[in-house]
């Protein structure tokens, strides 16, 4: 006679099964102080040794709509999105390796520094503010995206990142990372939730209402390279 194993068995036998976490980042009394503390003016000489300003530039306006802009974003969140790539719990070649020499007081260094850049201001480039903005959809379960990213966009507490002035391409692309479950640092699935319940059209509203006004050529920034190039040589 063949056994049959019911679905308690076969739990039993298979063991517990555990979720891994979304970051390994908790903001408690240490890392808050941590972060905190930061030096502003290390922090800047770190992102020419450790080449942030390559895709970020020196400050934190990236110069490829791919790239995040991270001018203006809180230090907790650029703390840990830095930390998350270190831990690999958020994955991404180049941003991995980037950080893997770092130290955590150089992480906090980076985020201090970052932080205190202006934030790009956004296009707004829609007919109207889109719904989602203020009032999310309760019939989906979507909060409004104010409740968490502040009610300009400016970002919300620890790791809620500010949203105006994000480069467009990043945006699409991030949210396009949530909504497949490519990204999943995002605590309790917060973002990966929403994300799955917005359409294409929806995601790329959002993204042209709180996307960077494209940036005009800068010169100061081409000075700045040249400045680079011959300290380097010296």
């Amino acid at each position: 006679m063949k056994k049959i194993l019911t679905l308690s068995m076969l739990i039993c036998l298979s063991g517990p099964v555990f979720a891994e976490p979304s970051s390994l980042v908790a903001y408690d009394r240490e890392t808050r102080a941590l972060i905190r503390d930061g030096n502003v003016d290390n922090g800047q000489k770190l992102a020419k040794s450790a080449k942030c300003k390559k895709c970020h530039s020196m400050n934190g306006i990236a110069e490829d709509s791919d790239d995040p802009n991270i001018a203006g974003m809180s230090a907790t969140y650029i703390f840990k999105q830095l930390k998350d790539y270190k831990d690999e719990t958020r994955s991404e070649k180049s941003m991995v390796k980037a950080v893997k020499k770092l130290s955590d007081q150089d992480i906090s260094d980076l985020s201090a520094y970052y932080a205190t850049q202006q934030l790009s201001a956004a296009a707004h480039a829609t007919e109207s503010v889109p719904v989602l903005v203020h009032y999310g959809d309760r019939k989906r379960m979507v909060r409004a995206c104010n409740s968490c990213h502040g009610q300009n966009g400016e970002g919300g507490m620890y790791d809620m990142p500010a949203l105006n002035g994000q480069s467009k391409g990043y945006f699409v692309a991030t949210m396009e990372e949530f909504k497949e479950e490519d990204r999943t640092n995002d605590i309790y699935w917060r973002m990966r939730d929403i994300a799955k319940e917005l359409s294409e059209d929806e995601i790329e509203e959002l993204a042209n209402y709180y996307s960077a006004v494209d940036p005009d050529g800068d010169e100061d920034d081409e000075d700045e390279d040249e400045d680079d190039e011959d300290e380097d040589k010296e």
